[in-house]
């Protein structure tokens, strides 16, 4: 009764300040979306290693493969022309070390026009070569290392995967710490670990895992802990997830007004050539706005294409399709809460620079 009470209070806070700093903005006409061209997503790979439960992947509701060299050349150069600032090579559903040809592709990004690039990944499929590759780069801004459990036997519950893969992550840890000093000072390393509401720092036995978390964190890597989950979109059920004592976000419990902000700022070109949206939860392809083998990236990302408009539009009426409406990720473009920089802008001069 305890839990439920906690979550039954954060999702109300959490409701009561959307509510607030969404409609008094968009009374007082002000709207918070980046600048157009300031990032990008790019699907490398959409093959994963890891069957998380509260995931979508052992689902098979996205496409797997490995984006064709020249598509993704082709991808970088279009994105040059267009004036991005930024690549994240996150995939939907997936990690970029299962792309063998990664770093190979992010030194095609350092050897571009574009400013920086970034990734979340889970580490286990990198090696001592690919990490001293990453220590090297001069563009790469942001490195997010997802930590599935907390121990051996948490990590086989939450991933469905076994100890090769768990003793893969910490061995892969260990090479990172022992790297670190080679690191660029303008690279920012995390560590996300999602695990049990019932683990807690310094009060569950220490084990290799933990070691090489705590040391990397001494050393300047932020390390951040959760047990929330979100429900991708409605495809995540409580049947899911059953079993791994953590907490699902349903979407449909958020404060609606207002299109999101995703729409916006993470458009994805995926591992097919499809252009989506929502880089974050739409692995069912249903916010799809063109494919770069028929039609120029500069045509798809323009106020000409109606399926981008209408999305936005639909949102700002209060139409939230079915994806939408459920997905957790939701921010207003309202909401001041989102504004992470100097670059953003309302939403009209948004549309006049597209």
């Amino acid at each position: 009764m305890r839990h439920k009470l906690k979550i039954f209070f954060r999702l109300l806070r959490s409701y009561v300040g959307s509510f607030y700093y969404t409609n008094k903005n968009k009374f007082l006409g002000r709207s918070f979306v980046p600048h157009p061209r300031m990032r990008l997503f790019i699907e490398p790979v959409s093959f994963c290693n890891l069957a998380c439960k509260f995931c979508s992947y052992p689902k098979n509701l996205h496409a797997r493969t490995v984006m064709d060299e020249a598509m993704f050349t082709n991808s970088i150069d279009q994105a040059v022309v267009m004036g991005f600032q930024s690549i994240a090579l996150t995939p939907i559903n997936g990690d970029v070390f299962m792309d063998k040809n990664i770093i190979k592709r992010m030194q095609y990004i350092e050897a571009s026009a574009i400013e920086t690039h970034l990734f979340y990944t889970n580490l286990i499929g990198a090696n001592k070569a690919s990490i001293e590759s990453l220590f090297a780069m001069k563009k790469l801004s942001f490195m997010e290392i997802s930590v599935y459990g907390h121990d051996l036997d948490s990590f086989r519950n939450i991933t469905g995967r076994g100890e090769e893969q768990y003793r893969r992550l910490i061995d892969n840890l260990a090479i990172l710490e022992s790297l670190y000093p080679l690191k660029s000072p303008d690279l920012n390393i995390v560590i996300g670990i999602r695990t049990y509401r019932s683990f807690q720092f310094g009060k569950n036995p220490n084990n290799g895992l933990l070691e090489k978390i705590e040391i990397l964190r001494k050393a300047g890597v932020k390390v951040g802990l959760s047990c929330q989950i979100d429900n991708w979109g409605g495809d995540i059920t409580q049947s899911d997830i059953a079993d791994i004592e953590m907490d699902l976000s349903d979407g449909k419990n958020l404060y609606r007004k207002g299109p999101c902000g995703l729409p916006f700022d993470s458009i994805q070109i995926t591992a097919t050539g499809k252009v989506n949206a929502c880089a974050c939860r739409d692995p069912r392809g249903s916010l799809m706005l063109g494919d770069i083998s028929n039609s120029p990236l500069a045509d798809i990302l323009s106020s000409k294409n109606e399926k981008w408009m209408k999305i936005i539009s639909d949102h700002e009426s209060g139409h939230f399709n079915e994806v939408c409406s459920s997905c957790g990720f939701y921010r207003s473009i309202y909401d001041e809460r989102r504004v992470t920089n100097d670059g953003f802008m309302t939403k009209q001069d948004f549309f006049n620079l597209i």
